[in-house]
């Protein structure tokens, strides 16, 4: 059975959206830098998360000489977006100077291709963690032998049970 193919429109639901944007975003930032490591040639991705988080992927050059390049093409060349560009690079322009040694200091995540694999073998992980206990809590209670079993379960459950509510006190503030 094959995956089915969805609509191309945009998602209402604020929730549905953000995930969408996650694991969309991962597959693009994977496909920007094997475009990098294949072609040999200079990437430079810029994202906006649906909340307002920005990222900013780039191998080779960074983004403002990336930009810098395209402004310095051909006018007939460009596109039609040419002041809103202008305008962004003078602004990366600013945050490089006032931190050259982090450009960072402006962006809230800027990601480079070997961070990007990190992120995903320390994601996959911690998937692969929370997938194995949620099999313990899917044992059926009569399964459970020993009397240590059972209280390694009683506080893996109370330790849950701790968490929810300090996360149910933290939202109603």
């Amino acid at each position: 059975m094959g995956r089915v193919k969805i609509q191309i429109k945009r998602i209402n639901d604020r929730q549905q959206r953000n995930i969408a944007f996650a694991k969309r975003k991962n597959g693009l930032l994977k496909k920007a830098y094997e475009l990098f490591v294949l072609c040999n040639v200079p990437v430079a991705l810029i994202l906006f998360s649906p909340s307002g988080k920005l990222f900013v992927f780039y191998a080779k050059e960074r983004p403002e000489e990336i930009i810098c390049k395209f402004l310095a093409r051909a006018v007939r060349t460009r596109l039609p977006h040419e002041p809103n560009i202008q305008r962004l690079v003078m602004q990366m322009r600013s945050e490089t100077k006032c931190s050259d040694e982090s450009l960072d200091d402006g962006l809230r995540y800027l990601i480079q291709p070997k961070e990007i694999e990190d992120e995903i073998e320390e994601v996959n992980a911690r998937l692969a963690e929370v997938e194995k206990q949620l099999e313990r809590f899917l044992e059926i209670p009569d399964q459970w032998e020993s009397l240590a079993e059972l209280k390694r379960r009683e506080e893996d459950f109370q330790k849950t049970l701790d968490i929810v509510q300090s996360r149910k006190v933290n939202l109603n503030r």
